[in-house]
């Protein structure tokens, strides 16, 4: 008990070391506590890894668009791919090729009793080496996916795979991302500005 008092009084002089170090701790916590959550839904069968192609036609719905051989074309500027998928996921990767090298959104929209496909529930893909995309999606996000390949008409999209859920290297899970480190800059900082504050007026009064 004494040690922990003594815990609280070095924290309470230094406010700043101690809510980084409190930050640090939790951004740990998340880290493991995702790559063990992963890990326990692979093992029960809720995470299951799958890959869609275009001959699996039964997994997805094309809206505004056309199958063109090996590829699908846009007709419009809204053109997008409802995959159905059948499981859960947490991640996609999209293996394509865009001819001419257009440059195109690719946003990724998920579903939610009673909202629909909204700005709100939306992802954006991070870029590979190897040229394909990967979405990370919240895991509350419903099955039912919307991928909005193209965002004018007359582009062709080379579609190889939709890869779902493949299984990430253990040490990636270990990497926070820029979200993260953006709130423990911010968050720690902000606290111990308050408790310095509230401690410089109580000794003013």
């Amino acid at each position: 008990m004494k040690r922990l008092k003594n815990l609280w009084t070095a924290a309470c002089r230094r406010p700043f070391r101690a809510f980084y170090a409190l930050g640090v701790c939790l951004l740990a916590l998340t880290l493991a506590g995702n790559f063990a959550l992963d890990q326990l839904l692979y093992a029960a069968g809720a995470l299951k890894e799958k890959t869609v192609t275009l001959e699996n036609t039964e997994q997805y719905t094309l809206v505004n668009m056309e199958r063109t051989g090996d590829g699908l074309v846009s007709t419009t500027g809204d053109a997008q791919l409802l995959l159905n998928p059948g499981t859960l996921v947490r991640r996609l990767r999209l293996v394509a090729r865009y001819e001419g090298g257009a440059v195109c959104e690719k946003d990724l929209y998920y579903h939610l009793p009673a909202f629909g496909y909204t700005s709100r529930l939306r992802v954006w893909p991070t870029a590979r080496e190897d040229g394909s995309w990967t979405y990370t999606l919240p895991r509350f996000a419903g099955q039912g996916l919307r991928l909005d390949l193209a965002d004018s008409a007359g582009v062709t999209v080379n579609l190889t795979a939709i890869v779902l859920n493949e299984r990430m290297p253990w040490q990636e899970y270990f990497i926070p991302s820029a979200w993260q480190l953006f709130w423990l800059a911010v968050l720690p900082g902000l606290a111990g500005c308050a408790v310095t504050l509230k401690r410089e007026k109580g000794e003013d009064e």
